[in-house]
């Protein structure tokens, strides 16, 4: 049934999926970070540096892919025809329509990436301030 309705229905249903998975990627980076606040969650710096650079690496191919995305929607030469401005206006509309066309959903991947690079960074800095804090007391504790 190539060019059917069901076509349509099945990308629409892909760029919906995609989203739902930000969604959860979103709401991730929103418990990390609720832990690192709390004080819950603190990663031994070397290892915090290494996948915040995994995650900002990968948040640059994504934003590679976002900005490719974003000239798909700038189609030409397909002619004066209603239906070829039809297929362009299409084409626009899944590459960026402001929420759910692919450079969008691809840029904000990346920025939940960086985010979550961000957020490893502030779990190293509080491992870091904790085992000052420890050594201090303990400094203060032998001395008395």
């Amino acid at each position: 049934m190539s060019g059917s309705i069901f076509d349509g229905v099945a990308e629409a249903m892909g760029f919906v999926r995609a989203g739902a998975a930000l969604e959860e990627i979103k709401q991730d980076n929103a418990k990390l970070g609720q832990q690192i606040s709390s004080g819950k969650l603190r990663m031994n710096p070397g290892a915090a540096n290494k996948a915040a650079q995994v995650y900002e690496k990968k948040a640059d191919q994504v934003e590679r892919l976002s900005l490719r995305a974003s000239r798909m929607g700038r189609v030409q030469g397909l002619g004066e025809y209603g239906s070829s401005q039809e297929l362009a206006g299409k084409f626009t509309l899944k590459a960026a329509n402001g929420t759910n066309g692919a450079a969008d959903l691809l840029k904000m991947l990346s920025d939940e990436l960086r985010r979550k690079a961000d957020l490893f960074r502030e779990a190293a800095k509080d491992y870091v301030a904790t085992d000052e804090q420890i050594g201090e007391d303990m400094q203060k504790g032998s001395q008395a």
